[in-house]
């Protein structure tokens, strides 16, 4: 079965291991890529939709696979029992959004997580880095005009991430891939844009706001060096 692009990019983030699950899993292609190509000997599909597990028991019955992928109606990592899986795919949501699935049942998650978010990555990496979790690897996926962060994290010993690696992801920041810099770049235009209009506007915090700013870019073009 074909996955898109980003999917087969999280699918490819995914260790061997005997259990995976793939929370918020809507038609379940992943959780069947996952077993059909050995990355897993069987899968548990959680969404908080019975519609959309519909879809996934559907796709799992179609290729064969209805004993091997468990299809679980809930909120998050309650579908999950402690220890039950090895490894969990949490993607297609915002940064935020995936912190407080994680916070909400941090006992049912597994030691290896692999996470995308389209939006607050920053506050994702941060709070992994805060609560015991190393990073292990990190991909961007351009589509179109969106950037997609993808990350392997495991529970281990962590560290303390600086604003640019929260940013941008202390494993991209090594890597240095080229979709890195074109989000740099696209990044550095925004907040010279935003610079610019505040420049014109009248503001009792203007002088500070631009001074936050000046910072921002000063710190963007370090990362940009460095690339």
């Amino acid at each position: 079965m074909k996955l898109s692009g980003r999917l087969l990019a999280i699918a490819e983030m995914v260790p061997q291991v005997d259990t995976v699950a793939d929370i918020g899993c809507d038609h379940g292609k992943l959780a069947v890529w996952l077993v059909q190509n050995g990355r897993a000997r069987r899968a548990v599909c959680g969404d908080i939709s019975a519609p959309s597990l519909e879809k996934a028991r559907k796709k799992a019955a179609e290729e064969g696979l209805a004993d091997r992928i468990s299809a679980r109606v809930g909120s998050g990592l309650s579908v999950l029992a402690p220890g039950e899986a090895d490894a969990a795919v949490i993607a297609g949501m915002g940064g935020e959004l995936i912190v407080s699935i994680l916070e909400a049942d941090i006992d049912k998650a597994p030691e290896v997580l692999v996470l995308s978010c389209h939006s607050m990555a920053d506050v994702l990496r941060g709070w992994l880095a805060d609560n015991g979790f190393c990073f292990e690897d990190e991909a961007l996926v351009e589509e179109g005009r969106h950037f997609y962060p993808i990350m392997r994290v495991r529970r281990g010993e962590s560290r303390v991430l600086s604003l640019s690696e929260r940013e941008f992801g202390p494993v991209l920041l090594r890597k240095k891939p080229e979709a890195l810099r074109r989000l740099l770049d696209r990044r550095i235009r925004e907040t010279q844009r935003i610079y610019a209009k505040l420049e014109r506007a009248e503001s009792p915090r203007k002088a500070e706001l631009l001074s936050e700013l000046n910072e921002t870019l000063r710190r963007y073009e370090e990362v940009r060096k460095s690339l």
